[in-house]
């Protein structure tokens, strides 16, 4: 154990020695495997980044939630396409069917949401701004998805009964509209009936697809005395609780609505019951998809970095061929040989991963910097994984030439050498 342990130190001594004399060599050498490590872990590092700002922005919408609707969120389906653009949009006396039959024991929440064409929100004599997003829901949905009210309340059962024109808006809506004055209790214009507003949100700031920032909460119920809910996209939202059986539940809706639709049994479902959690899936399958393809793109910059180093390192076998034969004539073996030219290869390798993950850190801190609610972490997952390809792209370019230089005749070598 201590002779393996004296030859691995010894090895390293004579790898360190050999690349410190040579700086100038050693430099551009690691410059191929930093630029190839920096790749892999900056597109590592940057999608991670992308998918955990997704999943954060997904997980307002609670886990396992159903939408019921016509379209479907990425599962596959032996329905052609053309036939699925004639599905009928969910309808509210459908949604008050399904409401009464779904088991209390399972279902948290229910509700019927249209989603609302853009429009201009005026206040009264004075702002007004356009492109706004309306989001017309039931009393439930704070139990659907994260809505974090500043003030104020969300609309209740009555209110969403009847009708009433009531709304929460989003921060960015009340900073536009209101400025630094308190909106609860004042009136905003909206296809050009007076709604009253009765909360808005807390400031979300940036996120991945629609930002309650910019969103209007209505009545569905009110919506329906603005809009033709036939003609706009609509979902069945269906909140379960957490000791649910998803499956069963899925199965069930899927009966009820084809009862309600009346479909013969020979019929396709012209609906989809969709999982939030299977969207959740299809994001990480694309995740792994850019990895792979990021991964091939940096193995052309990791290849260019090997043949570097195997290029010096021939050079330095044929430069230290006289050393090679003295100590091989001094008795030593091919394996302290090969371990030391061995050494250098890996050495040189770690350096330049080392020097790549240094500026994936340094690249991450400034756009995380720069990019408000966007944080790049070069995890230590990352890390481990660029210095292991390092690690073996060292091996793999040092291994012919240690090779070579283990084989050598120690009388040649000395003859050559001198």
């Amino acid at each position: 154990m201590k002779k393996r342990l004296f030859l691995i130190v010894e090895s390293f001594k004579f790898a360190y020695k050999s690349l410190r004399t040579n700086l100038l060599r050693t430099s551009l050498s690691l410059l191929g495997v930093s630029i190839g490590i920096f790749s892999i872990v900056a597109i590592y590092s940057a999608i991670d980044a992308l998918n955990d700002k997704i999943m954060d922005s997904m997980s307002k919408f609670g886990q396992n939630t159903l939408y019921i609707t016509k379209f479907s969120f990425g599962n596959q389906s032996h329905v052609p396409r053309w036939k699925r653009k004639n599905f009928p949009f969910p309808t509210i006396e459908e949604f008050k069917k399904l409401k009464k039959s779904l088991p209390r024991d399972e279902v948290k929440a229910v509700t019927f949401r249209i989603f609302m064409p853009a429009t201009t929100i005026k206040l009264p004599g004075k702002n007004s701004i356009s492109g706004i997003e309306l989001v017309a829901d039931g009393a439930d949905l704070p139990k659907i998805d994260r809505l974090n009210l500043q003030q104020g309340r969300f609309f209740n059962n009555f209110e969403d009964e009847q009708g009433k024109p009531v709304a929460i808006i989003g921060a960015d809506i009340k900073d536009a509209l209101f400025e630094k004055e308190n909106p609860v209790g004042k009136d905003i214009r909206i296809y050009g009936k007076k709604v009253k507003v009765i909360g808005y949100l807390k400031k979300e700031g940036n996120s991945i697809g629609p930002s309650n920032d910019t969103r209007i909460f209505i009545p569905s119920s009110f919506a329906r005395t603005i809009v033709n809910p036939n003609r706009i996209f609509t979902a069945i939202i269906v909140a379960p609780k957490e000791n649910a059986d998803i499956k069963k539940l899925t199965d069930f809706i899927t009966m009820k609505l084809r009862k309600i639709r009346k479909l013969k049994p020979s019929e396709d479902n012209n609906f989809f019951v969709n999982n939030i959690n299977a969207f959740r899936d299809q994001i990480s399958k694309m995740t792994k998809i850019l990895k792979t393809g990021g991964s091939i793109l940096a193995l052309f910059s990791l290849l260019i970095g090997a043949f570097g180093i195997a290029n010096i390192m021939f050079v330095s076998v044929k430069e230290r061929t006289n050393q090679i034969g003295i100590q091989k004539a001094l008795g030593a073996k091919n394996s302290f040989v090969l371990w030391q030219f061995l050494f250098e290869a890996v050495l040189l390798s770690l350096v330049g991963g080392i020097i790549g993950i240094l500026i994936v850190m340094l690249g991450a801190e400034i756009v995380s910097s720069q990019i408000d609610d966007f944080n790049i972490h070069v995890s230590m997952k990352n890390i481990l994984y660029g210095l292991f390809i390092s690690s073996i792209i060292g091996i793999i370019a040092g291994l012919l030439p240690a090779w070579k230089a283990a084989k050598l005749n120690p009388v040649e070598a000395i003859r050559t050498g001198m």
